[in-house]
């Protein structure tokens, strides 16, 4: 004799075995999140996002970054210990959104810059800055290296980083005193916050520079600390925390002249941050009940 099946032995059976693979489909999954977890947390160790602590500057331990400039060469000369080696190599394949590089000889995209058009000028492959302006691709980053190469014609030339917009910025100087044609300098820098400059120091350069000299500057933007190079050597180095993010920019103070004849930006994306904007996303339907 022939039965059908009794559906209470296909509840009591069937469902159990169902149950079961939900829990080992779960905990496999919770296996494999684990493991991207633990992987991040050992790159985070060994490659931290940023260098905000206390304590010894490891960028100025890194540096130079660039080789000092000779006579009329136009192209940055980069020098890092990681170059040509797997951490380069493995940052620059990391999944996620890729950092931001960009380069302007002021040529050319002058859409590119926002702020106002007072003071510049370009004359001769060179821009000479006036008020502030802000490159706008750079607006919404937070770690980065700017790197440009210029000249002060007279007293002095400035830039901005970490600017939010033309009333939220820090700021930095270089400023050439004296009538000879090597003079004694010094560095300002400050930050505004709602158009109110706050914690403003100068110091004396450790190096004495020329007028009409061509330099190339680097400009390091870390977490809360801040370094700037002169031709590849640690000059200043200080740090603040009120402005976490934004971008990039130049500026003349009145009776300031100088001339700039490129500019080059790098953003730095932290190891974590990419992970977890690429790796760790999961999609619902994989999710099991």
């Amino acid at each position: 004799m022939e039965y059908e099946e009794d559906p209470f032995w296909e509840s009591t059976h069937s469902e159990p075995n169902k149950q079961q693979q939900g829990k080992s489909s779960n905990t496999a999954l919770a296996g494999v999140v684990f493991g991207i977890l633990a992987a991040m947390f050992g790159l985070r160790l060994m490659f931290p996002d940023s260098n905000a602590g206390s304590g010894p500057s490891p960028l100025a331990s890194a540096a130079p970054t660039t080789l000092p400039s000779g006579g009329d060469d136009r192209h940055l000369v980069r020098r890092s210990s990681v170059t040509n080696n797997w951490v380069s190599w493995l940052q620059s394949h990391l999944p996620g959104e890729q950092p931001l590089q960009m380069r302007s000889d002021f040529k050319g995209r002058v859409s590119e810059w926002t702020g106002t058009a007072s003071g510049w000028s370009w004359n001769g492959g060179v821009v000479t800055p006036g008020k502030l302006r802000l490159w706008r691709p750079t607006l919404n980053s937070k770690d980065y290296e700017l790197q440009f190469r210029a000249s002060i014609e007279r007293k002095g030339m400035g830039w901005a980083f970490r600017a939010r917009d033309t009333d939220n910025y820090y700021a930095t100087k270089i400023l050439i005193s004296g009538t000879g044609l090597s003079s004694s300098a010094s560095i300002l820098r400050y930050g505004v916050m709602n158009s109110w400059t706050f914690d403003r120091a100068e110091l004396p350069l450790p190096m004495t520079l020329q007028r009409d000299r061509r330099y190339n500057i680097t400009a390091m933007v870390r977490g809360s600390r801040f370094t700037t190079l002169i031709d590849g050597h640690v000059v200043d180095e200080w740090s603040d925390s009120k402005l976490k993010s934004g971008g990039v920019g130049f500026f003349a103070d009145q009776g300031d002249a100088s001339a700039i004849e490129w500019a080059d930006f790098r953003e730095q994306k932290g190891w974590l941050s990419r992970w977890l904007s690429a790796s760790l996303f999961i999609p619902p339907n994989l999710m099991v009940p």
